[in-house]
């Protein structure tokens, strides 16, 4: 546990080389990431941190944006002391934040990879956030009180993620579900972030207008998840993250067969498209 911008934060670091730090999804935690870690921890220093109400983090009252998150991955490798190029990992939502790392931060960020990332072109709003801020806290209080949270949780769980480590979970994985996705401050932070999605892409559009903004001459590498089923679902976000990655002048991949959270279904595949990165020549 380090205290980083004044929140008590969950941080791992594991192995030793090129720096890469792997930020999770929406409500994602530490362990999803486990096989992916260690694959690339045999040569690669990998850091892992909760984002405030996920994981074992402690709460913030803040709400999440861009910026913010951006600020965050300096701090955590500020605080570590790693102060060399650094390979940020952004998975589902967490593309955002890797790629506003990017960009308001280009002397830190060795490279990016977005995995199965989200992407809005001309996102709009039409309830006022501050209503949805309400009535996500309303909602978690109810949740709460009820006990609805406690009963619903691990099947929460089931329906956000619906990858399974190869092997099965394992107990240790299964107990910390069973923890975390009961916590009562976890339900509202998912929610909290869930409707600052809206601001936070239309934040990242404005950085990308931006001249003084632009990405520097990084690799980028776009990754998206197919479970090897053609649906006219898929064959659209495929093209989505296709465009994304033309886009951002990245390459593009697909890991198959994998759920949204790629990182369990296809740990060693993604690992070694982590790999390359670190390897790339800015």
């Amino acid at each position: 546990m380090m205290t980083v911008g004044g929140i008590r934060l969950h941080v791992l670091v594991e192995g030793d080389g090129p720096v890469v730090v792997l930020c999770g999804g929406l409500a994602g935690n530490w362990f999803d990431w486990d096989d992916c870690a260690c694959h690339l921890s045999s040569d690669h220093t990998v850091v892992r941190f909760d984002r405030p109400g996920f994981g074992l983090s402690e709460p913030s009252t803040e709400v999440p944006s861009v910026h913010g998150e951006a600020q965050r991955i300096i701090d955590v490798l500020d605080a570590l002391e790693i102060s060399e190029p650094t390979v940020a990992v952004g998975h589902s939502i967490a593309g955002f934040y890797v790629e506003g790392f990017a960009r308001l931060f280009p002397d830190r960020a060795a490279g990016i990879l977005l995995l199965d990332s989200s992407a809005e072109k001309n996102p709009k709003r039409i309830i006022p956030r501050d209503i949805l801020l309400a009535a996500s806290h309303t909602i978690a209080t109810s949740f709460i009180t009820t006990g609805l949270q406690r009963l619903l949780g691990t099947t929460t769980r089931r329906i956000l993620n619906h990858s399974v480590p190869p092997d099965g979970p394992s107990d240790t994985m299964d107990d910390w579900v069973k923890r975390i996705y009961r916590e009562p401050h976890y339900l509202e932070a998912a929610l909290v972030e869930y409707v600052a999605y809206t601001d936070m892409a239309l934040e990242l559009n404005e950085l990308r207008e931006s001249e003084d903004q632009l990405l520097q001459d990084i690799p980028i590498s776009v990754v998206a998840a197919h479970t090897g089923r053609n649906t006219p679902w898929s064959v659209g976000w495929m093209a989505k993250q296709q465009r994304l990655a033309t886009y951002l002048g990245g390459r593009f991949h697909v890991l198959r067969p994998a759920h949204h959270h790629a990182m369990i279904d296809q740990p060693e595949e993604l690992a070694d498209l982590i790999s390359r990165l670190t390897q790339s020549d800015r």
